[in-house]
């Protein structure tokens, strides 16, 4: 029997063994334990129901905390719609479902984050104050020069040309690359922040005012990748970007701040490699894969590049660039 906890609408809750729970049924069994062995059965009415959250089993696994290994994560790219819910107490949760219609009296979402304890949610809709509804992308964009707005391609222009400024100095004082790798190098870095930023934009996550004036406030901050200036205005959350770029890439992502990677997993790779492709390992599954999370899945040479310092496979997931960051500083800490 899964193992819920009950939300009521009245504030009430209850944990408990749910009993043939069929969102068609007016009521279901919950089975509640009341210690020493004595439990009793209750017969819940659905539409007293806030919402329902059905638990994963207890499974501990050495590398990662609060989930599963990461194979056996909910994929968000598989997934159609998107929503937040906004309860009348003030309570917001989020996941994502195949199909969802105004007019249902329910409907189960799917937890977005992988380290969430839930495995699933049934949601009254008769107990939600308001529904966010964004629908999922599921292709990949191949138009390369596609141009979102004007603003959008000054802010590009001018980001490149301040960029290339400050890092062309650099390379030239340390020799590290000529005139024709410079440009290439700033070349893709522009191409990311577009693709980054374009895939947020069709995804509906920020519209394009506010990308455009996140690219201008990037180049008053040139250390900041584009997805650090969206969250710190607050136009998205750090999971918003991995949904957006998961779906996408069709790539499985994880949330860093919620999980702790073993030391000796996040730094099996050497620390100039993590800070100069921007990744950490998170999780070696048997017999030879070592799952490495990035915040470019659409950047494919950082496969390429990983492989050269390891003799494991790599599998590619996304997360957070802001959360990497924060992940290297902690396992190496002594050279930030």
């Amino acid at each position: 029997m899964p193992k819920v906890i009950v939300k009521f609408r009245d504030g009430e809750e209850k944990t408990g063994d749910v009993m043939l729970f069929n969102v068609n049924q007016p009521t279901f069994q919950l089975k509640v334990d009341k210690g020493g062995g004595v439990s009793e059965m209750h017969n819940i009415r659905i539409d007293a129901v806030k919402a329902i959250f059905f638990l994963k089993k207890e499974e501990k696994h050495d590398t990662l905390l609060r989930t599963e290994t990461i194979d056996n994560s909910t994929y968000a790219g598989t997934l159609a719609f998107k929503l937040v819910v906004e309860f009348p107490d003030g309570e917001i949760i989020s996941g994502s479902t195949l199909k969802y219609t105004p007019n249902a009296a329910g409907f189960i979402l799917i937890p977005m984050n992988p380290a969430d304890m839930s495995e699933r949610i049934y949601v009254n809709a008769g107990a939600v104050k308001n529904i966010d509804c964004k629908r999922l992308l599921g292709k990949i964009l191949v138009d390369q020069n596609k141009i979102t707005t004007g603003q959008l391609t000054e802010s590009l222009k001018y980001q490149h040309e301040q960029k290339e400024k400050k890092l062309g100095a650099i390379l030239r004082e340390n020799a590290m690359i000529d005139e024709k790798q410079l440009h290439q190098a700033l070349q893709k870095q522009q191409e990311k922040n577009k693709k980054l930023g374009e895939i947020l934009l069709e995804a509906g996550y920020i519209t394009s005012d506010q990308l455009a004036y996140a690219l201008n406030v990037q180049t008053e901050n040139r250390k900041k990748k584009l997805g650090q200036v969206l969250v710190e205005l607050k136009y998205i959350t750090p999971n918003d970007i991995c949904i957006a770029l998961a779906t996408q890439f069709h790539k499985q992502w994880i949330d860093l701040s919620q999980v702790q990677i073993a030391s000796e997993i996040a730094t099996s790779l050497p620390e100039e490699v993590e800070r100069a492709l921007e990744v950490i390992p998170v999780e070696k599954k048997k017999p030879d894969v070592l799952v490495v999370a990035t915040s470019q899945p659409q950047t494919p040479e950082i496969g390429t590049e990983i492989s050269k310092h390891t003799t494991h496979k790599i599998d590619l997931v996304v997360a957070y660039e802001g959360y990497i960051e924060a992940a290297i500083n902690l396992h190496y800490p002594h050279s930030h």
